[in-house]
């Protein structure tokens, strides 16, 4: 069975043309750590959805509680309905295995993305695993559940370098393996306030890293957190969130590739001279480039955890 797996950067034109070209089953990377939702899981689910592909949900691993990482993931996957069963992406160069065997064990329906040196002491079946091995032809799964073969595929309708992967039939869920139902995680309060208010604190603890209470109420520590958002920004900083603030937010999601030589991005430049402690002023100069090549050679990245993951993960 032909796969891709999707996140925010990943541009599709014409998902009819990805179905087309034997494409049968999506994974979309649904959230990160303990705050990141992806902006656009929910489209990219029901564009897949409404074409009749079979669509499950990632989550990229950080560096937190995995009980909390997981119900993180859990709560935001939980209202649709799912025909792959839910993964654990975990993609480190020296992982924590106690990490991996904790988040696993919270739910016998998880399948684990990783590369080999995770995959292979993980002590997990193979029909648990889907293994990265760039660069394979893969004639069948070898006993995986999935084998992402390539990083840089080319599938119509897609722009640019696209996972593809060979999924088995242990990828899916079926009336006898409900993985995901009302009890799958522990019972959570009822959420007061407003949920878009709620979205907001996330984003603002992912990018900026404020560590606002999650409680879906606008109060003063949200509306100054969002003036220090829009500060950053070059904004007005009224506390609204409004077009400009949203678009900012958007631009930083796409992860685009800024630099000297590279289109212009205002705001992801304000973003990444926040991060790396130089003049914020929107302009991508010799300044920022060097602080930029400085930050990157103290801070550990490995070829499929970019400096934008890195800067928000």
């Amino acid at each position: 069975m032909k796969g891709i797996d999707i996140y925010s950067g990943t541009i599709i034109t014409d998902w009819n043309a990805v179905k087309t070209d034997g494409v049968e089953a999506v994974y979309v990377k649904a959230t990160e750590g303990i705050n990141y939702i992806n902006p656009l899981m929910d489209s990219q689910y029901r564009e897949a959805k409404g074409r009749g592909l079979k669509v499950g949900f990632y989550h990229f691993a950080g560096r937190n509680i995995p009980a909390q990482e997981y119900q993180h993931f859990i709560n935001t996957i939980s209202k649709y309905q799912q025909d792959l069963k839910p993964v654990l992406g975990y993609e480190v160069a020296n992982p924590d295995m106690s990490f991996v065997t904790v988040f696993m064990a919270l739910n016998p329906g998880l399948l684990s993305y990783a590369a080999h040196n995770v995959a292979d002491q993980s002590g997990l079946p193979k029909n648990k695993i889907w293994i990265a091995e760039p660069g394979a032809t893969p004639a069948d799964t070898k006993g995986y559940a999935g084998i992402q073969h390539s990083w840089t595929g080319r599938v119509a309708g897609m722009q640019g370098d696209v996972d593809v992967d060979l999924f088995s039939n242990d990828v899916l869920i079926d009336s006898n393996n409900v993985v995901l139902t009302a009890s799958s995680a522990p019972q959570q309060p009822v959420q007061q306030g407003d949920p878009a208010v709620r979205i907001i604190q996330q984003q603002l603890n992912y990018l900026i890293k404020v560590n606002l209470t999650i409680d879906s109420i606008r109060g003063e520590l949200t509306n100054n957190a969002i003036k220090a958002f829009q500060g950053i920004m070059g904004l007005v900083q009224d506390a609204i969130w409004g077009p400009k603030t949203i678009a900012a937010v958007t631009e930083i999601y796409s992860k685009p590739l800024d630099g000297v030589q590279y289109q212009h991005y205002e705001y992801a430049t304000r973003f990444i001279q926040w991060i790396v402690g130089v003049t914020i002023d929107g302009v991508f100069g010799n300044e920022t480039k060097i602080k930029v090549q400085n930050w990157q050679a103290s801070t550990w990245i490995n070829s499929r955890r970019s400096s934008w993951d890195s800067n928000m993960g």
